[in-house]
């Protein structure tokens, strides 16, 4: 992006990083929301909707009418219809804790079904790391981009790609406690 187009920003923008969809009248797409502003965001995918459609951005709960004002290979500039408050975008805000609460609600549900079944696979006896939760998160991450890269997959699964996302924020939470505890 020139530094024209970032000098007519009206408000600075706030680095993310995180995981989101695009929905416009071609479809869904999974994105990774690269920073966002009150009024607007770069997004980042494979399969972006083309300058001047009328998108929603969504994250968990949250959700933004905006129009794609601009599109360089795998990069767009979205103008939001309204206002958003960029704090509850981040992965750990108060909106998020919502996600975080259905993510429990579901592990509350399945742990009410029964025993989980055994694994056959074994396990090392090594204490787990912050950093081992950073790289299944990265790994989460990584899955999830190549299943957006099928638009069919997308669209029938986005809601499991969004689970993806919310695992491995949750991850990424634990760890962080795991940091502050051990000092």
């Amino acid at each position: 992006m020139s530094a024209e187009v970032h000098q007519k920003r009206r408000e600075e923008r706030v680095d993310l990083h995180v995981r989101a969809s695009v929905h416009s009248q071609p479809g869904a797409g999974v994105v990774r929301l690269c920073n966002m502003s009150p009024i607007g965001a770069l997004i980042e995918g494979e399969t972006l909707p083309l300058v001047g459609y009328e998108v929603e951005l969504r994250r968990g709960a949250l959700s933004v009418p905006g129009k794609i004002v601009w599109r360089s290979g795998e990069q767009a500039g979205v103008s939001f219809s309204q206002r958003t408050v960029v704090e509850d975008w981040f992965p750990d805000a108060e909106a998020q804790q919502s996600v975080d609460n259905a993510f429990r609600r579901i592990m509350d549900e399945m742990s009410e079904r029964g025993p989980v079944r055994e694994s056959n696979a074994p396990l090392h006896n090594s204490y787990i790391t912050a950093d081992d939760m950073h790289r299944v998160a990265g790994s989460l991450d990584d899955l999830a981009d190549n299943l957006a890269d099928d638009p069919e997959l997308i669209m029938r699964l986005s809601e499991e790609l969004q689970t993806l996302d919310i695992a491995a924020q949750l991850l990424r939470k634990l760890a962080q406690q795991e940091r502050a505890r051990l000092g």
